[in-house]
C-alpha cells in the first residue's frame, strides 16, 4: 500500500524520475484492469458514461459520515416515512448505515455503475432499501424525496494528487448540471448533504432556492484544494457548509 501511494503521488511531481513513476503507474493500471472487476468497471463506465461521470474511485465504507448521519436521524426522527437518496452510492454502504440511524425510512441508492449496484443489491437490498442506475426510467421519473446525500462524489482525483493543477480537471458546468437534476426531486424544507466536493454550493445557480442549514458541525475545515466557478483553483484548503435546504 505505501508502495502505491508513492506511486499516485510521484506520478505528479516534476523530475527527472516522473516518466519512470508514470510507467509504472500505468503497469500498475494494466494490472488491475486485468485482475481487478471492480476497478475495471469503473474505467468501461467513465468512459461509457463520460460526460456523466463524477468520482472516478468506487471505495466506500459504513459510517463514513457519522456527524452528517447523526443530523439527518434527528432531523427525521419524527418524520412517518421519510424518503432518502444516497446519490453515487457505490456498493451501498452508505444506504445501509442510514438505514441503521434512520430505520423507518425509504432509502434509494444510485449509481452509474452497474458493477457497484449488483454488489449493492446482493449485500443490502431490502423492503425500504432500493438500488437504481442513474440513468434508468425508474430513477428519473423519481421525486419527492425529503434528503439527497452528495457525499464524496463532485470531484476528480487529479484535483488532489496533482499538486501543479491550476484548473479543475472535473468541470463546475458538470456538477451545476447534475445538481439541477437532483434539485427536481427534492422536496421544498428538504436537506441536501454536500461534502469531500471540489466546488462550493454557494456558487451554483441553485443557491437562490437554498439556505445554510442550522446544524451543529455543518461547517468543516479541510486540506483539500477549492475550485471556483470558472474552474480555477482558489485555495489549498476549503471551509465549506455540507447541509443546505430548499426553501
Amino acid at each position: 500500500m505505501k508502495l502505491i501511494n508513492t506511486l499516485k503521488q510521484k506520478r505528479w511531481e516534476v523530475g527527472k524520475f516522473q516518466l519512470f513513476y508514470k510507467v509504472l503507474w500505468s503497469l500498475y493500471n494494466i494490472y488491475r484492469f486485468v485482475a481487478i472487476p471492480s476497478y475495471r468497471s469503473r474505467l468501461l463506465y467513465s468512459v461509457w458514461f463520460k460526460k456523466h461521470y463524477h468520482q472516478f474511485s468506487n471505495f466506500t465504507k459504513k459510517d463514513r459520515y457519522p456527524d452528517l448521519f447523526q443530523i439527518a436521524k434527528k432531523e427525521f426522527e419524527n418524520i412517518e416515512h421519510p424518503r432518502i437518496l444516497s446519490f453515487g452510492c457505490s456498493t451501498g454502504e452508505e444506504v445501509i448505515t442510514l438505514s441503521e440511524y434512520i430505520p423507518h425510512a425509504t432509502i434509494i441508492g444510485v449509481d452509474i455503475n452497474n458493477w457497484c449496484l449488483k454488489e449493492a443489491n446482493r449485500k443490502y437490498a431490502s423492503e425500504n432499501r432500493k438500488f437504481l442506475h442513474s440513468h434508468s426510467p425508474k430513477f428519473l421519473s423519481s421525486q419527492d424525496f425529503d434528503a439527497i446525500f452528495c457525499l464524496a462524489v463532485f470531484q476528480h482525483p487529479e484535483n488532489r494528487h496533482n499538486k501543479n493543477l491550476k484548473e479543475s480537471a472535473y468541470p463546475f458546468e458538470q456538477f451545476e448540471r447534475q445538481l439541477k437534476q437532483l434539485d427536481d426531486k427534492l422536496k421544498p424544507k428538504g436537506l441536501l448533504f454536500i461534502d469531500h466536493c471540489d466546488f462550493n454550493f454557494l456558487e451554483t445557480s441553485l443557491m437562490p432556492n437554498y439556505q445554510i442549514a442550522i446544524f451543529d458541525k455543518n461547517q468543516k475545515i479541510r486540506q483539500r484544494p477549492i475550485f471556483n466557478k470558472k474552474n480555477q483553483k482558489i485555495a489549498e484548503y476549503q471551509n465549506l457548509f455540507r447541509v443546505y435546504q430548499k426553501k
